[in-house]
């Protein structure tokens, strides 16, 4: 049982951690090719209502990514006092 609440423990923060790089990153307005030329400007265009619930699906599923995170490491800390059977 130990064994298994640790994995689970690292599956999630696991998961977790793939869903905050894949969607938190992608929050960003900025001009990708002409910041790494030195040259960043901040456009935010007037969101389209498709834009709006891509961006509120996106944040929710980076703030389930942290959720993971957090209950990886906790189950993780768990297992480490649990009695080996």
């Amino acid at each position: 049982m130990k064994t298994t609440i640790n994995s689970l423990g690292i599956l999630s923060a696991t998961i977790g951690a793939f869903l905050v790089w894949r969607y938190l990153t992608e929050i960003n307005f900025a001009d990708k090719d002409k910041y790494l030329q030195g040259q960043g400007v901040l456009n935010i265009p007037s969101p389209s209502k498709e834009d709006v619930a891509k961006f509120k699906r996106t944040l929710l599923l980076s703030k389930l990514g942290l959720f993971l995170i957090a209950l990886g490491g906790g189950l993780q800390i768990i297992s480490n006092y649990m009695p080996s059977s």
